[in-house]
């Protein structure tokens, strides 16, 4: 396993161990794959070997701040090698482990983080319910307080190490107001504990890939939970729910850059030895190209993975927490990885289609990572829309005016006012949209520039443009409050601005006599 520089000494030690960890026991989980059998001894033997300690602070019996979100990656490309137990791995420690560790009180430090870092305890998240996927800020299973204790009611699907975990991390509503909806506060986050009275397993899943891995359905008739379980607080939910899930897409990322790890390995190994045409098919420059893909893909993509559990340890993107990083590593290292897995599976040819390779379970399992954790779909969706929020100022494309040499538009940083003294009217509006007209033909103008640029008041200006849309000068946009947001001069207000002359361009290379 390749070690960074920033790694310390127990980045590096956790490296090795976990690498002759996973040589030693591979084919064991190999086996266990090809029965569907989830391999508990395997499992026992990472719990015990204390991975999951890598995030739990020293005072709980963990590593502490030596390991952290780090050591926990260096685990998880590892034994992503091995199948089902990196899934009920990483799903316990963004089920409940991860949880505590940032959100419970002393007392429930103390309860649950010494059994997680011994690995007496497997955990579990459960976010997704029959009607509720993506949408996860209206899950529908209730918890409702009752004195000491939240009775709890509905149902929850697709949740790994169901019937296995120890502990489950539940995500309730706990209010119907409004106000509470709106500003996420109407979520509660309970550890319930398996053996709790009304909590049952209802289903398992036949899933696409993760062979052995157990995915079912969980079941809540007026199942009691005692209060001193709810992390952080009622109405606590739905921070707690986007810090697991940056994490848990932090941990999916790097088992895909483990996946496509195994594409190259698979890949190379065929091409030394499937000759082909008189040679070995490595000689044929298709299949350089696909695996020089796959090993750029898991360079960069290693690197951002690693780079993200980085700053999480240093604390470098409090208090947002690696939210794009998280989400824009999940989409892209996922669907590297199902490039990667295709790829190989071409350069194999018919043996990669066979279960003989592990290839053809990476295709599988990728599929499942694509839509755990947020669909990429709608990682793409959070990505446009908080991308543009939280980096507002970095995408703030600059103001543009007309040189008036070039007679070409200039970037500047700040909006020109106009100069002192100038009277704004219809008049003076209109001149102003045709000279943006000459510099964004194709866009509107926004509000906010043409204050500024003009340097009076919103009424007046809303006035304004008010009456030139009247007289079909200007066309007027309104955002869905009604809001006047962008305007745009028509061909009759162009026309009343500024004789046909004013806005035409030619290059001094073209010859204006060609023209008619």
């Amino acid at each position: 396993m390749d070690k960074y520089p920033w790694w310390n000494k127990t980045h590096c030690e956790l490296a090795d161990k976990i690498e002759e960890f996973v040589d030693k026991n591979i084919g064991r989980a190999t086996e266990a794959a090809y029965k569907k059998e989830f391999p508990y001894d395997l499992m026992d033997k990472v719990l015990k070997d204390g991975w999951p300690a890598t995030i739990i602070p020293e005072e709980y019996g963990g590593m502490g701040k030596e390991a952290g979100v780090t050591g926990c990656c260096i685990g998880m490309e590892g034994i992503a090698r091995l199948g089902a137990i990196a899934t009920s791995f990483a799903t316990t420690m963004f089920g409940g482990c991860h949880q505590t560790v940032h959100f419970g009180n002393k007392e429930q430090k103390e309860n649950w983080l010494p059994k997680f870092a011994r690995g007496d305890i497997m955990g579990a998240v459960c976010i997704t319910e029959p009607f509720i996927g993506s949408d996860a800020a209206h899950v529908e299973t209730t918890a409702v307080k009752d004195g000491d204790e939240y009775i709890l009611n509905g149902k929850k699907r697709f949740i790994t190490n169901a019937g296995l975990a120890d502990v489950y991390m539940i995500y309730a509503k706990t209010s119907d107001k409004p106000a509470d909806i709106k500003g996420y506060k109407h979520l509660t986050g309970i550890l319930v504990e398996k053996g709790t009275p009304g909590f049952s397993i209802e289903k398992i899943n036949e899933l696409i890939g993760w062979d052995g891995v157990r995915n079912g359905y969980l079941n809540f008739d007026d199942a009691r939970v005692p209060a001193a379980n709810v992390l952080a607080g009622e109405g606590m939910g739905w921070n707690i729910m986007i810090s697991g899930l940056n994490f848990e897409r932090t941990l999916g990322a790097i088992a895909g850059v483990s996946a496509i790890r195994e594409c190259v390995r698979y890949a190379a190994f065929s091409m030394d030895r499937r000759v082909q045409f008189g040679q070995p098919t490595k000689e044929f420059q298709a299949n350089q190209l696909k695996v020089a893909d796959m090993v750029a893909n898991w360079k960069i993509l290693r690197l951002l993975a690693y780079y993200i559990a980085y700053q999480i340890d240093t604390g470098g993107m409090a208090p947002l927490g690696p939210f794009l990083e998280s989400t824009a590593a999940k989409v892209f290292i996922t669907e590297a990885m199902r490039k990667s897995a295709l790829d190989c599976i071409q350069i194999m040819g018919g043996d990669g289609l066979t279960r003989f390779y592990p290839i053809e379970a990476i295709l599988r399992d990728v599929k499942i990572l694509e839509i755990g954790a947020g669909t990429n779909e709608v990682l793409r969706l959070l990505l446009y829309r908080q991308g543009l929020r939280i980096h507002a100022s970095d995408f703030k494309a600059p103001w543009r005016e007309m040189h008036p040499e070039l007679q070409m538009p200039i970037p500047y940083m700040e909006v020109t006012p106009l100069p002192d003294g100038t009277e704004v009217d219809e008049n003076t509006v209109l001149d102003v949209l045709a000279d943006y007209w000459r510099i964004n033909p194709g866009l509107h103008f926004s509000r906010d520039q043409l204050l500024a640029r003009l340097r009076t008041d919103e009424e007046k200006l809303d006035e304004i443009l008010m009456m030139l849309e009247e007289k079909e000068l200007v066309k007027n946009y309104r955002d869905k409050k009604g809001v006047l947001a962008l305007t745009r001069a028509t061909y009759q207000g162009l026309k009343k601005a500024k004789p046909n002359e004013y806005y035409q361009y030619f290059p001094d290379w073209v010859d204006r006599s060609e023209f008619f």
